[in-house]
């Protein structure tokens, strides 16, 4: 069984100092775009999925681009950050050592379709939470790591994240249950922690933490928009857990909040999720 007071960042998958950098960088509003691709350019792999993925159908314009400036100019430092994050977390946190049949593809696409939704929802809905601008720039963050409790969990214990799977499938126990007595805690707890020892911003933790449970409603407003964008995601399709239903979700979540359509943003967040989900190696 894990134990959360034992949990440090020895335990955690590696993420090469390089990524750090560049992260830190990306979440600096003092780096320059050639600060940045120069960080890129330590990771060849990485420029080159970037390079990729500025040149696809997506986001594809009259001159071929064939640098990480020209690169980050074309996308966009708040794209380019979402993708950065996504392509480093992917290729860090690799399937070695999951137990077999672990749906890695899945939780990543979960994981992406929430993060572009807590990235949108604000921008196309600004009433409908009234975030701070230090919410507002972790929201896709926020909503990428979510769930990566899951992968560590997975990878520190596989045998036991099998038999959970087992009873995802056989509903013979609640999940959230089931995780609390397989390894001592739940997976927004463990994702939580590993934030912590990875050091993310206490915003990001508590989000994180939360996004589970149920919450006064005067709670921050970055609980409730993860929430929210998790939800969405479960609805249109990105599932991980099938155990946990959207119906479930939105029980925690103020029914007010579901009062505009997000169909058009699902859909719109639909087309990028798989154009980055065929990066994925």
């Amino acid at each position: 069984m894990l134990r959360l007071d034992a949990l440090n960042d020895h335990d955690l998958p590696p993420i090469k100092p390089a990524v750090l950098r560049l992260w830190q960088l990306l979440g600096s509003r003092n780096a320059t775009l050639s600060e940045i691709s120069e960080a890129m350019s330590a990771e060849p792999v990485l420029c080159a999925r970037i390079m990729a993925i500025a040149n696809s159908p997506l986001y594809r314009g009259v001159e071929k681009i064939t640098s990480p400036h020209k690169a980050l100019v074309r996308l966009g430092l708040r794209e380019v950050r979402g993708i950065v994050y996504y392509l480093t977390l992917t290729q860090s946190l690799s399937e070695a050592g999951l137990p077999q049949g672990f749906p890695l593809r899945k939780l990543w696409g979960h994981s992406l379709a929430t993060a572009y939704l807590c990235q949108q929802i604000p921008g196309y809905f600004p009433a409908l939470l009234p975030l701070t601008e230090e919410e507002r720039e972790s929201a896709y963050l926020t909503g990428l790591l979510h769930d990566i409790g899951y992968l560590i969990m997975a990878k520190l214990a596989p045998e036991a994240f099998a038999e959970l799977m087992t009873i995802w499938i056989t509903a013979e126990e609640p999940p959230l249950d089931a995780e609390e007595r397989l390894f001592g805690m739940t997976h927004p707890v463990v994702s939580a922690k590993a934030l912590k020892l990875w050091g993310f911003s206490k915003e990001i933790q508590l989000a994180v933490y939360g996004h589970h449970r149920l919450v006064r409603e005067d709670a921050p407003a970055a609980i409730f928009l993860l929430k929210l964008a998790d939800c969405l995601a479960t609805e249109g399709g990105y599932v991980f857990n099938p155990a946990i239903s959207p119906l479930q979700k939105r029980a925690t979540i103020p029914e007010k909040l579901f009062s505009v359509d997000f169909t058009p943003t699902i859909q719109d967040v639909s087309i990028k999720t798989d154009a980055l989900l065929g990066q994925m190696h």
